[in-house]
């Protein structure tokens, strides 16, 4: 466990935090290992894993190519995910200025990035504290943390967290030396002054909970925090994959260079220099031996790298299905294209885990959306009309323009006046910004059609008709 709880920080820190601060320090060092592995494969770095009986050492040794199907696994659902805001059912226009939190802290950004950091870690955070304005922070900060520098504590009888630790900045031997601390009561901040003692600097708030939003990636219940979408399966199975691909250099190796073994002839015919010319020369002369015989020469090739071919392609098959992805997206070419609804099957089970995560992904970030509302408004609770408020997401089978177009069409010419509702104008593809624009272009429109036809309908009344 890190050595971080030392006298300077005891002498200021409550018995109570003293000792949450040993539990989300112990939390930190027993998730750090794993956190850190999923990193690695989804960056392509993960070790190569021999079994050490095909593979020649030379080969594993300068062997450099990786496999990105963790990465592709990963970005295939995010990509799906796409922020649009947070609306509310009762259709005010942010009366609590949840748009301007939004966009002061860079969320339309921040949050995809905390989403794809989730399903690779199973969660990530958004803390929420008091900006300092004089360095040029927004009032109330909202900031994504990823789980590989951060540790939580779940309170299943509050349904929240009970404390959670954000890793600042570690110093030249990775162990960490400024932490902030995230208390029901308080925000704690830890770092080690020039001389190794730990300072703190406390700052209370009224919010009576901890002002962290989890992002879970499919939570249940004996695992609040969510799984990663980098399973033991999915690491499994590229470690498998990863193998075939080094197997199949080896054997291409082989393949490429056939053996050629003659028999009668000189073995000083092709020692030293001469071996290299009987190789490259495209015309050889072998004489006949001492007892006249002519020399026959006999090939031997390396066996097909098919056989490997085909193994990969079992292994991209279960890493598909183990992703709910289809084979083209990993680079496996089918002899038969496959028709529109047989790609759509194949992505269904993407598309259903995708609005899943959504579904959780935006529960967490309204939550920090209110928890910013309520602490740069000094609230203790929470405003009736924030209750209600959700975060908005593009329905993640209509991804494409065309898709969104088909479907547009096809409930405007069934719905009246479904066209001119913001529903359908999302529904039509259309972006937040693109809607509140549009909407007041319309209005703008209106108000000019408005006026010219009461001048036209004065002009008229004016007129008096001739005798």
């Amino acid at each position: 466990m890190l050595d971080i709880v030392t006298p300077g920080a005891d002498a200021v820190l409550s018995h109570a935090e003293g000792d949450l601060l040993a539990k989300l320090v112990k939390v930190y060092a027993e998730k750090r290992p794993r956190n850190v592995l999923r990193s690695v494969y989804y960056e392509g770095k993960q070790p190569f894993r021999d079994f050490g009986i095909a593979i020649p050492p030379q080969i594993v040794n300068q062997f450099e190519n990786v496999l990105g199907w963790p990465a592709k696994g990963v970005n295939a659902l995010t990509d799906r995910s796409v922020f649009e805001g947070f609306v509310s059912p009762s259709g005010a226009d942010d009366p609590y200025g949840v748009d301007q939190i939004v966009f002061e802290n860079d969320l339309r950004v921040e949050l995809p990035q905390a989403q794809k950091s989730s399903a690779i870690h199973a969660c990530s955070f958004l803390t929420v504290t008091q900006g300092d304005t004089g360095a040029g922070e927004p009032d109330v900060l909202v900031m994504a943390r990823a789980a590989d520098a951060s540790a939580a504590l779940w309170d299943r009888r509050r349904r929240s967290m009970s404390g959670f630790l954000s890793i600042v900045d570690v110093d030249d031997q990775g162990v960490p030396s400024t932490l902030v601390m995230y208390t029901r009561d308080a925000v704690v901040s830890l770092w080690k002054s020039a001389g190794g003692r730990w300072q703190v600097d406390r700052r209370e708030h009224s919010m009576g909970r901890v002002t962290v939003a989890p992002l879970a990636f499919t939570p249940e219940l004996n695992r609040p925090f969510g799984h990663s979408r980098i399973s033991r399966a999915a690491m499994g199975i590229t470690d498998a994959a990863l193998r075939t691909l080094v197997r199949a250099e080896a054997s291409a190796e082989f393949y490429s260079a056939p053996q050629y073994w003659v028999l009668g002839g000189e073995s000083s015919a092709f020692a030293g220099k001469d071996r290299w010319s009987a190789v490259m020369s495209r015309i050889k002369v072998l004489e006949p031996n001492e007892d006249g015989d002519a020399p026959s020469v006999q090939r031997f090739s390396g066996e097909s790298p098919q056989p490997h071919v085909d193994l990969l392609r079992m292994w991209a098959s279960a890493f598909a299905g183990d992703q709910g992805l289809s084979l083209d997206s990993l680079g496996i070419v089918q002899d038969n294209p496959s028709s529109a609804e047989a790609i759509y099957a194949a992505k269904e089970d993407l598309i259903v885990l995708t609005g899943h995560a959504n579904r959780s992904w935006g529960r967490g970030a309204a939550d920090a959306a209110r928890m910013a509302v309520m602490l740069r408004d000094g609230l203790s609770e929470v405003p009736e009309e924030l209750r209600d408020m959700s975060a908005q997401y593009t329905d993640p089978a209509l991804t494409s323009p065309t898709a969104k177009a088909d479907a547009f069409t096809k409930l405007a010419s069934a719905i009246p006046g479904f066209s001119e509702t913001e529903v359908g104008l999302e529904m039509a593809g259309l972006t937040r910004e693109q809607i509140i624009r549009f909407q007041a272009e319309r209005r703008t429109s209106m108000i000019s059609s408005l006026v010219e036809r009461i001048a036209a309908s004065r002009g008229g009344a004016e007129e008096v008709p001739s005798g």
